[in-house]
């Protein structure tokens, strides 16, 4: 229901056990997602995935990456390096909403035993 949620609703709390970890409007709350995970489809099978500075790749099965692209790399920089290795990209899509990705975020930082002191 998060992607219901993203594109319906303005402002936005998440709760997590019963705590108000987030309380803001939905821009405000999707500006603090630091990364955001795509998947491609490649044209062709591969072996391995590209060595691409600045970004996390994996190679999901032969024909499809997953790809980490931090907020401070633009897309376009991924497609152009991506090219220069001759990786042709089919098709691209989020690997989870982002509202969704960024709630695990921030639950995930709030998990007992993994806070910092």
């Amino acid at each position: 229901y998060l992607e219901e949620a993203e594109s319906l609703c303005r402002h936005i709390a998440i709760i997590d056990h019963g705590i108000i970890v987030e309380n803001t409007d939905m821009k405000s709350l999707l500006e603090k997602l630091q990364v955001e995970t795509f998947i491609l489809d490649l044209a062709r099978p591969v072996t391995e995935e590209p060595v691409l500075e600045g970004f996390e790749v994996w190679l999901k099965d032969s024909r499809t990456l997953e790809v980490a692209v931090p907020k401070s790399q633009s897309l376009n920089t991924l497609f152009v390096a991506l090219a220069e290795q001759n990786f042709e990209v089919m098709s691209m899509r989020n690997k989870a909403n982002r509202l969704e990705e960024l709630f695990v975020r921030l639950v995930e930082q709030n998990l007992p035993g993994e806070q910092a002191s």
